[in-house]
């Protein structure tokens, strides 16, 4: 199975454990969209998109609306999702470089 991930948005809130959301295409005939890359104090893990209910005590609950369901499925989805991340981070600062080198460099103009 070929599973090709894109990062749609990145979440620029520091406080947010929320980095990014994702899109997943398998054997590019199925997509699933809306699932987030997360940090918390154990590392960075990919969340599968998920609904909000409430139980019969109602207390809020979640349950996702998609979900791999092999451990190798669970694998090559959260690989490919944190990989594109990586990607989507480096280009990000590469481009932030070359902004940062046009403002600095200088202009023919000034000799």
């Amino acid at each position: 199975m070929k599973v090709k991930a894109a990062i749609n948005k990145i979440v620029n809130n520091p406080d947010s454990a929320v980095k990014a959301y994702a899109s997943v295409s398998f054997d590019g005939a199925f997509a699933v969209h809306g699932i987030k890359v997360c940090e918390s104090e154990k590392g960075r893990f990919v969340s599968m998109p998920s609904v909000q209910y409430k139980d019969s005590n109602g207390k809020t609950k979640y349950r996702d609306t998609f979900h791999p369901i092999s451990k190798g499925a669970r694998e090559a989805l959260n690989k490919s999702v944190l990989n594109a991340y990586d990607i989507k981070l480096q280009q990000i600062q590469a481009s932030e470089i070359e902004i940062c080198l046009l403002y600095t460099s200088p202009s023919p103009r000034d000799s």
